[in-house]
């Protein structure tokens, strides 16, 4: 019996058995205390040009001077100050406006035209007793308002008289962009660093052949090196809902210009041929400036809807109140001129409260390098916002800057630290 327990599985279990070794205890490692971040303002002034604020526009009216513009021309005259006060009244804004009159590529027109200038070639200025200088373009430095006024009634330039019958616009403005009357006057209106605006005045529609209206908004972008934002183009046109009287007959219903909108029908009559005319109905909405309108769209896309750039970018030219859409177009210029962006050398941290530790001041280097200035509100109206995707501070075009010559900007910033 004794020899049979000794040799039982239980037994054999228990002699086997041992104690298993404590764990050793970890060594928790001992670092120095981690000391508080610094906050430690920068200033980004260091005569980086993006800092500068010389804001510039160079603004291109392509006028209507055919038979049907007389009363159209008086109108924009008489209102022209309402433009210029749009802009003009901030003395910040360094303007060049010139003048350039439709052409028309018939040999009827370039063997009978009467004023002398080229294709694209700048308008001389007048004054208001009507006389002519050798100047080619408006500045801020000189009466704007009072010598626009007399610039632009450029005349009518009557049919009978070698004037234009198909109106072209794109043609004068690429030519005008190309400087090709090698006029040395003009050769200075165009400045790299500007905004480039043109406002087309007329009551008819572009006729250019072979330059579609998309490829005249593409030949301002790339004008000013591909940047879309330094270009705009407006309108003072006639609509298709207007009067057909107050249209040029090429936006009429008129069996020469539009004979799809006739049935024709031939007799005889002492001897001769007779071909009558009648309305067969099929145009009952009229006509309007269809490839102004696409060029308007395009040289503006990207600023809002089609219905939003219409809005903004367009106006009618008979309406009465005329002198109030021109001042809203001049505040729409400057708007887009004085708006402005400046890039971070680094990214700007966050206070406790997740602001941005940004400030931005605008005015002369000596207030600046002493810590003055006008101080910019962080506001989307009036002020600046932050871009991250940018890295960049954008102000817009409203903000109330306390004007002073040769003034600039400085931003003051926390940069996030980086170990």
């Amino acid at each position: 019996m004794l020899t049979l327990a000794a040799c039982s599985p239980e037994n054999a279990s228990v002699q086997g058995r041992r104690d298993k070794p404590a764990p050793a205890k970890p060594v928790v490692p001992k670092y120095d205390p981690i000391p508080a971040d610094k906050i430690q303002w920068i200033s980004v002034d260091g005569g980086q040009s993006e800092l500068d604020f010389n804001p510039k526009v160079d603004i291109i009216f392509v006028l209507d001077n055919s038979d049907s513009m007389k009363t159209a021309q008086e109108n924009l005259s008489r209102n022209i100050n309402r433009f210029v006060d749009g802009f003009g009244k901030n003395r910040m804004i360094d303007y060049h406006i010139g003048v350039v009159s439709v052409w028309d590529s018939s040999e009827r027109f370039v063997k009978n035209k009467k004023d002398g200038y080229a294709i694209g070639e700048l308008r001389k200025l007048k004054n208001a007793n009507n006389q002519i200088s050798n100047a080619r373009f408006v500045s801020r430095f000189q009466g704007a308002a009072e010598i626009l006024s007399a610039t632009l009634k450029i005349g009518i330039a009557p049919y009978a008289e070698g004037g234009p019958e198909n109106e072209e616009m794109f043609s004068p403005l690429s030519a005008a962009l190309k400087n090709t009357s090698g006029n040395p006057d003009s050769k200075d209106f165009f400045r790299e660093d500007a905004q480039l605006v043109v406002v087309v005045i007329s009551d008819a529609d572009d006729s250019t052949a072979g330059i579609t209206p998309e490829q005249m908004a593409s030949e301002l972008i790339n004008f000013k090196g591909g940047k879309r934002a330094k270009v705009a183009a407006y309108g003072a046109l006639v609509k298709k809902s207007d009067p057909e009287e107050s249209k040029d007959w090429g936006l009429r219903i008129h069996e020469k210009y539009h004979p799809e909108c006739f049935t024709f029908t031939e007799t005889r009559k002492n001897g001769r041929t007779v071909t009558t005319a009648k309305n067969n109905g099929q145009c009952k909405e009229g006509f309007g400036p269809d490839r102004l309108e696409q060029f308007i769209l395009a040289a503006n896309e990207g600023q809002g809807t089609p219905a939003e750039i219409r809005a903004r970018h367009l106006m009618s030219l008979v309406q009465k109140d005329f002198g109030q859409d021109l001042a809203k177009i001049g505040s729409d210029i400057s708007m887009k001129t004085l708006a402005k962006e400046i890039r971070l050398p680094q990214r700007p941290r966050q206070d406790a409260n997740g602001s941005l530790m940004i400030r931005v001041r605008y005015g002369t280097a000596k207030a600046l390098a002493e810590g003055k200035g006008q101080v910019i509100p962080n506001a989307q109206k009036g002020g600046w916002l932050f871009d991250p995707d940018n890295n960049s501070v954008k102000l817009s075009g409203d903000v109330q800057y306390q004007y002073q010559e040769g003034a600039r900007f400085a931003i003051d910033m926390v940069p996030v630290t980086i170990r």
